[in-house]
């Protein structure tokens, strides 16, 4: 193989990857939204709500984990096939955090998206951190998998 073949197929696969990661980012960013009261994106950026600040970052943080072995573990696939091996692997681990937060709601008195989000205690509230070590074990494990 030429250098220059190696260079577009490495801008490819960078690309493809890439735009997928941030795909990926942002749809899960949604789905938090969706289970949590208010808008998600006005507490962590008009608000600065820490509570909401500390989800959004280890559901990131669990989430790149997962989705960069993903495309570690794509490696000698075709592209398109890595692409929908990485796809599927990020989507089964934005479900997969989704279902532990609506779990740990469903086992934890009150609503916890309400608590978690509460403004008066500064927007603080110390059970977010349990969360954010369950979307980062969650990322962990799915990484683990491959």
């Amino acid at each position: 193989m030429e250098p220059l073949e190696i260079f577009r197929g490495g801008i490819a696969d960078l690309t493809s990857y890439g735009l997928l990661s941030v795909a990926l980012l942002i749809i899960g960013f949604a789905a938090l939204d969706l289970i949590t009261p208010g808008s998600l994106r006005t507490k962590v950026w008009v608000e600065q709500n820490r509570s909401a600040v500390i989800l959004s970052v280890a559901q990131v943080a669990g989430l790149a984990i997962a989705v960069a072995a993903g495309i570690g573990a794509s490696t000698g696939f075709e592209l398109w096939k890595g692409v929908l091996f990485t796809l599927g692997y990020g989507v089964a681990t934005i479900a997969l955090m989704m279902f532990s937060f609506v779990l740990i709601d469903w086992l934890t008195p009150g609503r916890l998206g309400s608590v978690l989000l509460d403004e008066s205690d500064g927007g603080y509230s110390r059970a977010a951190w349990l969360n954010a070590v369950v979307f980062i074990a969650i990322g962990v494990f799915v990484a683990a998998a491959l």
